[in-house]
């Protein structure tokens, strides 16, 4: 099982989740903001972080599944 970071596209908080293998993991809710969209920190440029988090949150869904 592997270890990936991962950050909420809502607030950026991030959080380690354990992957099983699957293309799809749960991250679950996010401690701080309580959003449910979750993407891998590694496939995240600053420039995409910003863009990101400029959109409104229900037009975030799908844009980096977890």
């Amino acid at each position: 099982m592997e270890q990936v970071t991962v950050e909420c596209l809502r607030c950026g908080t991030p959080r380690v989740v354990v992957c099983n293998g699957s293309a799809h993991v749960d991250a679950g809710e996010c401690p701080r903001c309580t959003y449910v969209g979750w993407a891998p920190s590694s496939a995240l440029s600053e420039l995409a972080r910003r863009q990101i988090r400029e959109r409104p949150p229900e037009r975030r869904v799908g844009i980096y599944p977890v």
